[in-house]
């Protein structure tokens, strides 16, 4: 990035490196400016806030009771929206949910928070965090699809403890002024640093296969819920996990369906079921097509050759032949 200016976000102004001190429902409230946050006990919630700015990237580190929060649907267009979250847990524990994806962090350990889409969190009690808020301008400039990190969480780690301990000293030191040579440096640093953590999430071979399999998981589960609607389309599923229509193609490479046939033998599936139901047999095969999700008989009928090796007719007219024999071998 030598000689090249950083993509600038929408700032966040705050700086607390004196350490703001939350208590009671004001400091939840305080607390909640970019997720409605609550307290089992609001009386005796406490915690003590730094955070500084550098560029476009902004550091806290937050010394919490117990709390969770809640960002709704109609949060997503505050100043936090632009953001990711890399969330260096340095005591306690961090449970996240977003888009369906349940992750977890303890000690040492690294997850992400993308505040462009709802979530749940919970901070567990007397826990020590340091939040790293990422531009995701910044980070596609980068090459990083903030999409295949919801979910992840990075292991304890050497790599993941030093980078924690100099990002937290930054959220608790006012270095430099903001706009200055020092902070457009620092800026650069602790965007490479968390590169480097985003790099070993993503480039794990073990987190990205567990990322992976819960994103073919519910993309499965999407199809399931969503096939016999004919206008049902790649697209429509990679968004629904929120990935990227290649990206969720990549991930069925070795599989042994695409997510194209996938949908594509569901629908065969439900159509056969429906030709051999006697309960079905007033529905011409047209409208069993219909209702299988084929947008015609003639794409419905190629389908079901290809599949189940016989044309839609021939599979009702067996089942027929068949009834009678089911029927006097059930009363035997």
């Amino acid at each position: 990035m030598k000689g090249k200016s950083l993509p600038q976000a929408a700032s966040l102004t705050q700086q607390f490196t004196d350490g703001l001190r939350l208590s009671g429902p004001e400091g939840l409230e305080t607390l909640s400016a970019a997720a409605d946050m609550v307290a089992i006990n609001p009386d005796r919630f406490r915690a003590v806030m730094h955070s500084a700015d550098f560029g476009s990237i902004r550091v806290n580190r937050l010394r919490t009771s117990a709390v969770s929060g809640i960002r709704a649907p109609d949060r997503l267009a505050d100043d936090h929206g632009v953001y990711l979250s890399m969330v260096c847990v340095r005591s306690g524990e961090i449970r996240i949910r977003q888009n369906r994806i349940a992750s977890c962090a303890e000690a040492g350990q690294i997850a992400f928070v993308d505040f462009a889409a709802p979530f749940e969190v919970e901070l567990s009690h007397r826990g020590d965090y340091v939040f790293v808020y990422l531009p995701h301008d910044l980070l596609t400039a980068r090459s990083v699809d903030t999409r295949t990190l919801v979910g992840a969480a990075v292991t304890a780690s050497p790599l993941g403890d030093t980078i924690a301990a100099a990002i937290e000293k930054f959220a608790v030191a006012d270095v430099c002024g903001p706009g200055s040579a020092e902070a457009a440096l620092i800026e650069r640093a602790i965007l490479d640093l968390c590169l480097a953590v985003i790099h070993q999430a993503t480039g794990d071979t073990q987190v990205r296969d567990e990322i992976g399999l819960r994103n073919r998981a519910r993309a499965r589960e999407f199809v399931e819920s969503n096939f016999t609607d004919p206008r049902l389309t790649i697209a429509q599923v990679a968004s629904s996990i929120n990935v990227s229509p290649r990206y969720l193609q990549k991930l069925f490479e070795d599989e042994e369906y695409s997510v194209y046939e996938l949908i594509r033998r569901r629908r065969v599936r439900w159509g056969v079921a429906l030709l051999t139901d006697p309960g079905a047999a007033h529905l011409t095969i047209s409208q069993v097509a219909l209702r299988s999700g084929f947008v015609g008989l003639s794409q419905f009928s190629r389908a079901v050759r290809d599949i189940a090796g016989d044309s839609p007719r021939g599979i009702r007219r067996q089942a027929e032949l068949a009834a009678p024999l089911q029927v006097s071998n059930g009363s035997a």
